[in-house]
């Protein structure tokens, strides 16, 4: 546990960071030196460089010695990429960042220094990264925690296996690992006052193949985690998400989703773990009803919001 004066006006805090890279070089090091500039300062910043990507590994040795880098030939995909990030951080907090998402705010460590000594038992602390999530301005228990920004308690995160590995991870990996959390009891904390900026650069990608990859996991969670009782909730969205797609001329990549699905679920059966049925239900129902907690902007007592940081 942090000591509550000295994890606020320390200069470095046990918190570590980590930051999965691949490609992104340019969103890589402007995530590095804001978070570098950070005060208090986390103790740790561990980048994985997946695919073992030598100009990105070059750079990183020449303007960056100080920091922990890990790196794999073989692709990782983000959620594996952070399963081998929180495996070598030294400290029970650990702050997740994706290579082109960092702090808002300069003393974003010590808002949450002040959050773990408030509620020392949360599983996960999630930030702020759009308008949307600071409507409430309220800290509230949710159903999902975001990925571009968001603290995990390592020791639970590590319990539940982590991630699991996807080249594609959209509408699985936090959501997977969310409702695992709630099925182990966990919580869930989200915090619109811990912000984080997501900007990613504008790149050529393959739509189709992400959106088909988005409607096979749309598949894959229920498939993995539902209890068979259930199994027509997960059906149903499913074809909800295919619906959506259809709707907005999305042919191509709905045949393709369609296409890999078989093999997707096929090639994960092994990891199959369902929650109950009452963690379902309650986590479905959390995901709609956030549970509020305190106040955000009186929490904790004095705090004011660094005036770098513009909404």
């Amino acid at each position: 546990m942090l000591d509550p004066k000295q994890s606020i006006e320390s200069s470095v805090l046990p918190i570590s960071v980590i930051v999965p890279a691949h490609q992104q070089w340019e969103a890589l090091v402007k995530t590095l030196l804001i978070i570098g500039e950070c005060r208090p300062a986390p103790s740790e910043v561990l980048v994985h460089v997946d695919g073992g990507n030598s100009l990105i590994l070059h750079n990183l040795s020449q303007q960056f010695q100080e920091l922990t880098v890990l790196t794999s030939n073989a692709l990782q995909g983000p959620g594996g990429s952070r399963n081998l990030l929180v495996a070598a951080a030294r400290h029970e907090w650990v702050a997740n960042f994706d290579d082109d998402s960092f702090p808002a705010h300069r003393d974003y460590f010590g808002r949450i220094a002040a959050l773990i000594e408030r509620f020392p038992e949360t599983a996960v602390f999630s930030a702020a990264s759009h308008a949307a999530e600071w409507q409430r301005m309220s800290v509230d228990r949710v159903g999902i925690f975001s990925g571009c920004g968001c603290v995990f308690r390592k020791s639970m995160f590590e319990a539940l296996g982590g991630f699991v590995p996807l080249p594609v991870a959209y509408g699985m990996e936090e959501v997977d690992l969310s409702l695992r959390i709630h099925d182990a009891g966990g919580v869930i904390l989200h915090d619109p006052l811990l912000r984080v900026r997501h900007e990613p650069p504008e790149r050529r990608r393959d739509d189709d193949q992400i959106s088909a990859a988005v409607l096979a996991n749309t598949f894959l969670l229920p498939w993995l985690r539902y209890p068979w009782l259930l199994m027509g909730i997960g059906l149903l969205q499913g074809l909800s998400r295919l619906r959506w797609m259809l709707a907005r001329g999305q042919w191509r990549a709905v045949g393709r989703g369609i296409a890999m699905t078989p093999g997707h679920l096929a090639g994960h059966s092994a990891e199959r773990r369902a929650v109950s049925t009452l963690s379902l239900l309650s986590w479905l129902k959390l995901r709609r009803h956030p549970e509020a907690r305190i106040e955000a902007r009186a929490f904790p007592a004095g705090w004011k919001e660094d005036s770098t940081w513009t909404p």
